[in-house]
């Protein structure tokens, strides 16, 4: 294990260096949007700009891969990335600005897929939990660590885009300058398609979506939860951020224990958990703040690592032909959760109040128990102890070859 994050150590280094500058652009972006009088409809199409790119690069980045390698179009992706940064400053226009964040969804939707097919290819089953949960880490960490380089420029100058772009180009320098070229396989890959993946596992593609519906209801709806309970702004922040913490701490063991128990299993006692937890809330009018933090790192702590989970899950089962297309299948599945998430379970807190966010998110985790439990008696997974019979593709030495 500690060989493999070694000699995948330049992919990840740069993947975290590119969520830093992607952490960052998003809260400048919202910021910068209220300074400029766009309004919070604007803004709000600007932030959905990004899951609309993500949806067509999942479909577009597996193809790239597969006619060029990994390396190249991580390269090329984190180019376009780092550019867009730079176009907000040049066109201050919320229409150009939907466009710009599509453009920077397309690459990141792409930088997911590069990494997480090239992880996956790279380590055997019985592995693939800890890799996926060191990924989620790097990813998670960095991006709270782009949130606090808000504090290095004023937001009202070029400064702050300047950083992301910054960040972004020196994401290129680790694995540009790797030693190894991304795994190859010998089988011919699978075009994109959802169907494909509903027939490796009918569980892995609803969890997906269901988890990235859970991700973006928290983060786009917390901060409004505790709004409307008379939180400050001092508690929300670290509302945010105990979630986070609580997924950052909890990622490696959960993603150890997939490695030993079933992942299926796992998933479902996981959301179960969440459930009874979110439902507990709902009684209360305005829990107190020591209560309420502490269920933002028991939530994150449960939700977060669920990501990971399920996705170690689908490539379990998935041959080597349909590494990238599992890979783009899984991102758009989250994407398209996470954006019809915020959209639920909001319409749930207009109808219901601030109470309306656990109920929300309970019925999202519940529908993840509730089918995972019907798969179940559907389908038996298979024995742990055939995860160590699977061979990973193993990188090969750079020789004049960069691919």
């Amino acid at each position: 294990m500690r060989a493999s994050i070694l000699s995948l150590s330049t992919l990840l280094i740069g993947f975290a260096l590119m969520q830093m500058g992607n952490g960052l652009q998003g809260t400048l972006l919202a910021v910068r949007a209220g300074i400029e009088g766009f309004g919070a409809l604007s803004t709000g199409l600007i932030m959905s700009g990004f899951f609309a790119g993500m949806s067509l690069g999942s479909l577009t980045a597996p193809r790239f891969i597969n006619r060029v390698g990994h390396i190249r179009t991580f390269t090329a992706l984190a180019s376009l990335a780092s550019a867009a940064a730079l176009m907000h400053l040049t066109f201050v226009d919320p229409y150009v600005w939907i466009v710009v964040r599509a453009l920077t969804g397309f690459a990141f939707a792409g930088l997911i897929i590069v990494t997480e097919s090239w992880l996956n290819a790279s380590v055997a089953s019985s592995q693939r939990g800890r890799m996926l949960s060191v990924y989620g880490m790097a990813g998670m960490a960095a991006g709270a660590l782009g949130q606090f380089l808000l504090n290095l420029g004023d937001p009202a100058t070029f400064t702050l885009f300047v950083l992301v772009s910054i960040t972004m180009s020196i994401a290129l320098i680790p694995i540009s300058l790797a030693r190894v070229e991304g795994p190859r396989s010998e089988e011919e890959q699978e075009p994109p398609s959802l169907r494909r993946l509903w027939r490796l596992s009918p569980y892995g593609a609803v969890a997906a979506a269901l988890v990235g519906a859970s991700i973006g209801t928290f983060y786009g709806l917390a901060p409004l939860y505790a709004q409307q309970l008379g939180y400050s702004q001092s508690r929300i922040a670290a509302l945010i951020a105990f979630f986070t913490i609580g997924g950052l701490l909890l990622q490696f063991p959960l993603g150890w224990l997939s490695d030993r128990v079933s992942r299926r299993g796992l998933g479902v006692t996981v959301a179960l958990v969440c459930t009874v937890m979110m439902l507990a809330p709902v009684s209360y009018v305005a829990p107190s703040a020591p209560i309420l933090l502490l269920g933002g790192f028991v939530i994150g702590g449960l939700v977060l690592p669920a990501q990971a989970i399920a996705v170690a899950h689908v490539h379990d089962r998935a041959p080597g032909s349909a590494l990238l297309s599992v890979s783009g299948g899984l991102v758009l599945l989250q994407g398209i959760g996470a954006a019809f998430g915020p959209l639920m379970v909001g319409a749930i807190m207009d109808a219901t109040g601030p109470r309306g966010l656990p109920l929300g998110l309970a019925l999202l985790q519940g529908a993840i128990a509730v089918w995972g439990i019907i798969r179940m008696l559907v389908r038996t997974d298979p024995e742990t102890s055939e995860r160590y019979a699977a061979r990973p593709l193993t990188p090969h030495p750079v020789e004049g070859d960069l691919r």
